[in-house]
């Protein structure tokens, strides 16, 4: 049977990507809507940057937790 997803705060993933991706949101949404129409990639950057962070993060996290989970 497939693993459920705890989608709660008690999830450690769950509050890492809301404590990363709402102020990445938050600074590229600024970013759209001050910077000139020539410079509209800035916002996409910040958010590859934010996503970037956030997905090494868990994949840290999930190594870390695999192999404490391959020790017990």
């Amino acid at each position: 049977m497939a693993e459920r997803v705890d989608m709660s705060f008690k999830n450690k993933e769950v509050k890492m990507w809301f404590m990363i991706m709402v102020p990445v949101f938050i600074l590229g949404s600024i970013a759209l809507f001050t910077s000139e129409p020539t410079s509209r990639y800035l916002p996409f950057l910040i958010m590859m940057i934010g996503l970037a962070i956030y997905y090494s993060w868990r994949f840290s996290y999930r190594k870390k937790k695999k192999e404490s989970d391959t020790k017990k």
